[in-house]
């Protein structure tokens, strides 16, 4: 399954309040034009979703499938960690297994039960040691943005 040419993107359902996408519609259509001829497939399959940055329609504008079922799909991209693993398929999002840290051992052991490749964002580092793709200048703020929201929840029934 994996060189099945067909990407996923998945519609983020670790948090409630998760806008961010791994692909933009500008995206889509800059590897639609990057295609040298070869008969390479590169369909993307959006999962639906109400709370993207970017809408279903952007994405259909693009040629993009909007479709819940990723099961086609070699190559599956997220933000944060998926509620379900489909076996034999590359995964990409920011996973936070390499931390060893207790709350993230279910998800690398289903990883591994279901012979998936990980590619963990944070562990994609160049030649100078340094992370490539990193959660930005904004990360904090927007922690600090979801801090008062969950408080302004459980203070306002």
């Amino acid at each position: 399954m994996l060189g099945s040419g067909v990407v996923g993107i998945l519609s983020e359902s670790c948090n409630v309040w998760e806008r961010r996408a791994p692909l933009t519609p500008a995206h889509r259509a800059r590897l639609l034009l990057s295609g040298n001829g070869n008969g390479v497939d590169r369909s993307i399959i959006i999962q639906p979703s109400t709370k993207r940055i970017y809408y279903d329609s952007q994405y259909e504008d693009v040629g993009c499938e909007i479709s819940d079922d990723l099961s086609e799909c070699g190559l599956i991209l997220g933000v944060k960690q998926p509620k379900m693993i489909l076996p034999d398929r590359a995964y990409a999002f920011f996973s936070h297994t390499h931390k060893a840290q207790s709350e993230n051992m279910p998800l690398l052991d289903k990883i591994l039960s279901e012979r998936v490749s990980l590619y963990d964002y944070e562990r994609i580092i160049g030649d100078d040691g340094r992370m490539l793709l990193a959660f930005g200048k904004f990360a904090g703020r927007a922690g600090f943005i979801d801090f008062l929201h969950g408080m302004g929840k459980s203070m306002c029934p």
